[in-house]
């Protein structure tokens, strides 16, 4: 049932939850249907069949019959099984076609499902006070009730109708032949089965768009369990500042790491500093292996200073790099050129050339 408060749709998660207990929209009545309008179509088509090789199976039987020296039985039975057999494949049909029809009604209303909470067992089912309030006071049940009574009473009527509007023919049969008959009335059955089938099939359409309906409205959420979830989920808001906290300052450490490594930085002079890292056997283009704004500017000089590193001042590079390249990504091609003076000045300064 429904809470007053529950206004929010339910979350993928709820839904997760609810199908692994089982909880599923299904009309049982489609199912039915459809079992029933398999039986009653194929004993329909392979009756005449069926009749034709019943009939010449009993006339052989009931001349072997006359052949036994003595009726036990024994020979009746197996005179008897012998007339029947030729029932024996349209009967295997509708169980066939009932038991594929069934499957795929299932399957089409929620798909292949395998929930163990519902085979467990469970002891407060057991209690006949719970059990009696919930089989006669349960809005459920009185919901069930009506829908039985529906059904009922609208099969009833098509069977008075069918019957009804055949009255004049069923007359008639009082002067025809038993095959006549036979025909006759399996054609009646029939098509009041059909009628019945197709007419329980639709109820049961309906009646899985109301048990949809229903569990929607069922699974629906608070604000405040939409809430929860989502922390749950996303994880507490605190505690990702934290992580992310943690995360920066040893991304920072490891940049900071790097910079005694650098082959030159390069600063603004004062508000950025970029560390650049160039192999002239190993890379393909020079890299950046740290950089800084502000604080972190100073920190990088600090140490560059500390470790020998060149420190060149180029504020319209140092700004450029700082912005487009990405922390341990090489340099774009198109400022190779502006970069490759930069180095090309400190291997001067240490009496080297750029391979």
């Amino acid at each position: 049932m429904a809470r007053p408060d529950a206004t929010e749709k339910p979350t993928p998660k709820r839904r997760r939850e609810a199908r692994g207990r089982g909880q599923v929209p299904r009309s049982t009545d489609i199912g039915g249907s459809a079992i029933f309008l398999a039986i009653v179509i194929a004993l329909h088509v392979g009756f005449m069949g069926a009749l034709g090789a019943g009939a010449q199976a009993f006339t052989v039987a009931l001349g072997n019959a006359g052949s036994h020296d003595e009726v036990t039985f024994g020979s009746v039975g197996g005179l008897f099984i012998t007339a029947i057999m030729p029932y024996a494949p349209i009967l295997a049909i509708a169980f066939a076609a009932a038991v594929a029809l069934a499957v795929t009604a299932n399957l089409l209303q929620f798909g292949v499902l395998f929930a163990p909470a519902l085979i467990a067992p469970n002891f407060g089912k057991l209690n006949p006070l719970s059990g009696f309030q919930r089989v006669f006071f349960s809005p459920q049940t009185l919901v069930q009730l009506a829908k039985q009574l529906l059904k009922l009473s609208i099969v009833i009527l098509i069977c008075w109708f069918g019957i009804k509007d055949n009255l004049t023919t069923l007359y008639a049969l009082a002067h025809a032949s038993p095959h006549d008959i036979i025909i006759t009335i399996e054609g009646i059955v029939f098509w009041i089965g059909l009628r019945v089938g197709l007419l329980l099939l639709v109820l049961g359409v309906a009646d899985y768009v109301w048990e949809r309906r229903r569990l929607e409205n069922s699974l629906k959420m608070t604000k405040t369990e939409v809430r929860d979830e989502h922390r749950q989920s996303e994880g507490n808001p605190e505690a990702k500042s934290a992580l992310r906290q943690r995360q920066r300052a040893a991304a920072r450490k490891r940049m900071m790491a790097a910079v005694p490594k650098a082959t030159v930085v390069v600063t603004n002079p004062t508000h950025f500093a970029v560390a650049l890292l160039w192999d002239e056997l190993k890379m393909d283009a020079p890299v950046l292996v740290a950089k800084g704004a502000d604080l972190i500017a100073k920190t990088i000089r600090e140490i560059a200073e500390e470790h020998h590193v060149p420190i060149l001042e180029n504020p319209p590079l140092a700004r450029t790099l700082y912005a487009k390249v990405e922390l341990d990504s090489p340099v774009p091609p198109d400022l190779y050129a502006a970069v490759a003076q930069v180095i090309a000045f400190v291997y001067k300064l240490k009496n080297r050339t750029i391979a």
